[in-house]
């Protein structure tokens, strides 16, 4: 409250919640400094005034304690290792960036610049500073250590864009507000507010009103979750079987004479390889392995092929799975041969309005890595080759890391593998707000701007917009001290160790003018600008120009700016050589015989009486990064194994049982939920917890930790197609081992229209 207990002098700023990709619009209520409210805001272009709960977490963030402020450098018991008995000192900012810079230049000077990398956490894409500083980082580290979070979900989309449209960021998006048709497979947008489908927390309206104008919704999951009371249809299948349920879907497109090409026939290549490859699978072979029926499946094709306007769209379920780069591959085919791409109702491609995919290089196999022989994609390795890269000898060895808003311990598998390798790098240096799992392994953590302390564009995101649209969120606040935003720290950083690399004094006074002239030619603003002038909605190089789009004129948009529905845009933004879409690439194809393999296997496993198979799935009020908001994890323990009736009968499992959870790479303790809502065979467990690290200074997540959903996970096992990790669809063994202490009362995830949060 304001001083002498006065009434709060309300002002309302807007913005863009930078949470996940939904970009919702909040309105912040303040006095001053202090938060007062965060609501919806009802005149945002995109999210009309929905919101999630975890956008009001974002007041907890900004008053947080545990939030670091200043760096942090470690004071080392042993200066030969590190120690969980070192300790850390605040410095100020010149100390900092000076130690950080002089140790990733030392190690650089010693082995080589190959032997210092990247990581970069998928918060990441959300931040526009430190995606701008990622180009910084990848061209003065000079290495191919280059790791980010998107291999441990998102790649094979990525893939099969490149493949298919010659771009891995060329996004395909469903066209939700008009198509009559939607099927979706291992999904659940109700609770990730659409993640690659931006909306607004809202899809449960769109859901509905494909409902209301005649058409039909599908969910197909292992779980019926919560999504599924928003669709006409939800059928179970079994995990990692949804490759296979796919090309029963296709076969039977083709065998029933009901695939069209439509409008891009001409410029579709490879139809023969599909039709080749259904020839192979047989229906019954496909509904016994994936639990669903021939007749369903069959039924579902007809209806999918012969509406007017379809879509088939799967997220994480389907990609963080033995076979994900199959199943996007797949469902692009599904959506191409029904003619559905490209096309309104369909698969269709956002416009943005700052135009990063000519900004981007979509690259596969120019270089591999040193352990176990991965191609590079992207200019990236995947992420389960990292501890290996650390631990293992021999030129080229990774021994000095900069991690930039990610806490890999607990995304990435194996987190005690992770834990063993950070521990052995020479240096480390953390782009981090907080001191947790993974940052107590750097020699110097470096705080950013907290998330209302510096502006925010989403140049990454709006690849994946239902709209065509954009906006700008200025700062909301000043700190009061001098605090460095992504950018800055990646470019204070970066100039210093390219200047302590350099022996040549002539060449570091030539990085010292450059990166000065930089710093006050190319602020995030400025860029901005830049991209918007040059974009498909700006003028150019014409400065007389009042029709065009620019960084001032959007900032008079503060609830954003409508610039049109999707359009049709293909064959003429094709990034392939020869602008056609490659239906059948070569990797694919090349991939099949492993998923035939894999059916051999299937049988076996469901002769076994003690296996189940686990999936992961998200919460309504928590992401990985979200653990420090009271508000959002008060209540029941979200970090319950969800288990079918018969499963648990069959265990002696009660529904206040404290269950075992064991992999070949681990175990885990924790409650239980007992629920129809899971198939029989299945279980279900949150993922990105495990907050019972020593060492952390994060006092709310540490006081619901959880259990860490990753350290079942073995970092050998990835979808060989992609390199993605596998997470769902692994094989578990359950076991009761007491009583579980009895829950506080459950939250209920209702539908929110409008979250105020009073301080």
């Amino acid at each position: 409250m304001s001083k002498n207990n006065e009434k709060p002098q309300s002002q309302f700023h807007y913005r863009t919640c930078h949470l996940c990709e939904t970009m919702c619009g909040i309105e912040v209520e303040h006095d001053g400094e202090q938060i007062i409210a965060i609501r919806g805001d009802k005149r945002d272009v995109l999210s009309q005034g929905n919101i999630c709960p975890k956008a009001t977490g974002l007041q907890d963030i900004h008053t947080d304690p545990d939030r670091l402020r200043k760096p942090l450098i470690r004071e080392r018991i042993d200066a030969s290792k590190k120690s969980a008995g070192d300790g850390w000192r605040e410095v100020d900012w010149y100390e900092a960036i000076r130690f950080a810079s002089s140790g990733i230049a030392s190690v650089q000077r010693q082995h080589g610049t190959g032997a210092a990398g990247s990581y970069c956490g998928r918060s990441t894409a959300h931040n526009i500073g430190a995606l701008l500083g990622v180009n910084l980082l990848r061209k003065g580290l000079s290495t191919r250590h280059v790791y980010t979070g998107s291999t441990c979900d998102q790649v094979p989309h990525n893939f099969a864009w490149h493949h298919m449209l010659g771009h891995q960021f060329f996004a395909t998006v469903p066209d939700i507000d008009r198509t009559d048709y939607f099927l979706m497979l291992g999904t659940n947008p109700k609770v990730s507010n659409g993640a690659m489908m931006s909306t607004g927390a809202n899809v449960h309206k769109k859901l509905n009103a494909i409902r209301a104008r005649g058409g039909k919704t599908v969910l197909i999951d292992p779980r019926r979750n919560e999504t599924a009371p928003y669709c006409d249809e939800h059928h179970f299948v079994k995990p990692n079987t949804d490759a296979l349920l796919l090309i029963g879907l296709i076969k039977s497109i083709i065998d029933n004479d009901l695939a069209d090409l439509g409008r891009l026939e001409p410029d579709i290549q490879g139809l023969e390889h599909v039709i080749a490859m259904t020839q192979d699978f047989d229906l019954s072979q496909i509904a016994s392995a994936t639990g669903i029926s021939v007749e369903t499946i069959v039924r579902l094709a007809r209806e999918f092929a012969t509406t007017e306007n379809a879509v088939c769209y799967g997220r994480t379920g389907v990609s963080m799975v033995e076979f994900g780069g199959l199943c996007l591959w797949l469902i692009m085919v599904l959506n191409i041969i029904t003619g559905n791409l490209d096309k309104p109702g369909g698969l269709m491609f956002p416009r943005n309005a700052i135009d990063s995919l000519s900004a981007t290089r979509s690259s596969y196999d120019r270089y591999r890595s040193r352990v176990r022989q991965r191609p590079e994609f992207g200019g990236e390795f995947p992420m389960a080759i990292l501890a290996d890269e650390i631990l293992t000898p021999g030129e080229g060895q990774l021994k000095a890391l900069i991690a930039i808003a990610g806490n890999m311990v607990l995304s990435m598998a194996d987190g005690t593998h992770t834990e063993t390798a950070l521990s052995n790098l020479d240096f480390m240096v953390s782009i981090d707000p907080y001191l947790n799992e993974t940052t107590r392994f750097a020699d110097v953590i470096l705080p950013p701007a907290g998330p209302f302390e510096k502006p925010h564009y989403d140049l990454f995101y709006h690849t994946y917009d239902t709209i065509n649209w954009a906006k700008y969120s200025p700062a909301l606040f000043e700190s009061p001290d001098k605090v460095y935003t992504d950018y800055e720290i990646i470019g204070e950083l970066m100039e210093g160790i390219r200047i302590k690399r350099e022996p040549s004094f002539v060449k570091r006074l030539r990085i010292r003018i450059t990166t000065w002239l930089s710093r006050r030619l190319l602020s995030v603003d400025r860029i901005i600008d830049l991209g918007l002038r040059f974009g498909p909605y700006g003028s150019g190089i014409n400065p007389l120009s009042r029709n065009g789009l620019n960084l001032k004129k959007l900032k008079t948009h503060p609830h954003g700016l409508f610039l049109g529905e999707l359009e049709p845009c293909l064959p003429k933004r094709l990034f392939t050589s020869d602008k056609k879409i490659q239906l059948a690439p070569a990797p694919m194809l090349d991939d099949l015989p492993r998923l035939k393999a894999h059916l051999q296997t299937l049988d076996a496993f469901s002769d076994d009486p003690k296996g189940l198979q686990i999936i992961s799935r998200l919460t309504t009020r928590t992401l990985g990064w979200m653990h420090h908001s009271q508000r959002l994890i008060k209540g029941r323990n979200p970090v319950e194994l969800i288990i079918h009736p018969e499963d648990a009968d069959a265990r002696a499992i009660n529904s206040d049982s404290l269950v075992r959870i064991s992999t070949q790479r681990g175990a885990i303790e924790v409650p239980v939920q007992i629920s129809d809502d899971i198939m029989p065979g299945v279980v279900s467990l949150p993922h990105l917890w495990g907050h019972n690290r020593p060492g952390t200074r994060q006092r709310v997540a540490n006081a619901s930790p959880g259990a860490s959903y990753n350290d079942l996970m073995g970092v050998q096992s990835i979808d060989e197609l992609t390199g993605n990790a596998i997470f769902n669809g692994v094989r578990v063994h359950v076991t009761p081992i007491g009583v579980c202490d009895a829950p506080e009362a459950r939250h209920h995830d209702e539908d929110v229209e409008e979250f105020v949060v009073r301080s």
